[in-house]
């Protein structure tokens, strides 16, 4: 899920440095700081920050070089919205990095597959659902709660299988045989873990979810 354990060629080291670069900081820019102005919601970013930063340092290893972890970005997206999770990711990386030790050219192209990716997937799934289905509790945590991270992981790592067998870092023989299979199957533990927790946010503390909007998913279907 990561280029932290893998030293990727110069070329491609600078190249995904650099849409990362810009990537973040136009999310940055665009991200609704204000939201944080509340001291809970604003411990709840940092927490979710470190949350990202041990999920992706809590990995497992099926071939050497090629780890999977879970991700945590889509719940962080529906908690706080995309750009906001963004930016949460990119000290999340730093963190990953610094504890796993690794590979610095990796550091660009881990938050555009890690964070960036899902985080676009699961929030354009979101909004899709939001437009064409009815609005409330239950199709926002079952649609954009469980099905949209499932989906947002498996893309991911796709996206990442198809990077390592194209620069060279892993042939697609020995993605093939372990990381594409069960990274694939580790997508119902995303989809399982982020359904759940965002089930619990809706019922329990409704604040952390700052894309549920109460005025819309609970509001009383109009009478024709």
């Amino acid at each position: 899920m990561d280029f932290l354990a893998t030293p990727l060629p110069a070329p491609w080291a600078i190249a995904t440095s650099a849409v990362a670069l810009f990537l973040c900081f136009r999310g940055v820019r665009r991200a609704p700081w204000v939201l944080l102005a509340d001291g809970f919601r604003l411990h709840g970013w940092l927490g979710a920050s470190l949350a990202i930063a041990l999920a992706w340092i809590l990995s497992a290893r099926p071939l050497p070089g090629l780890p999977l972890h879970l991700l945590a970005t889509p719940l962080v997206a529906l908690m706080f919205g995309r750009d906001l999770a963004l930016a949460a990711a990119a000290p999340a990386v730093l963190a990953a990095w610094l504890w796993r030790g690794g590979e610095w050219s990796g550091l660009g192209a881990t938050w555009l597959l890690a964070a960036w990716l899902p985080i676009t997937i699961a929030d354009g799934l979101r909004r899709l659902a939001d437009s064409r289905l009815p609005r409330n509790p239950f199709t926002f945590i079952f649609l954009p709660g469980f099905f949209a991270p499932g989906i947002a992981f498996a893309a991911t790592v796709a996206a990442a299988s198809l990077a390592h067998a194209a620069a060279g870092t892993a042939s697609w023989s020995r993605l093939s045989d372990g990381f594409l299979p069960y990274g694939l199957l580790l997508s119902w533990g995303e989809s399982f873990l982020t359904g759940l927790l965002t089930a619990i946010f809706v019922v329990y503390e409704p604040r952390w979810m700052a894309t549920f909007d109460d005025a819309r998913y609970l509001a009383k279907p109009k009478r024709h």
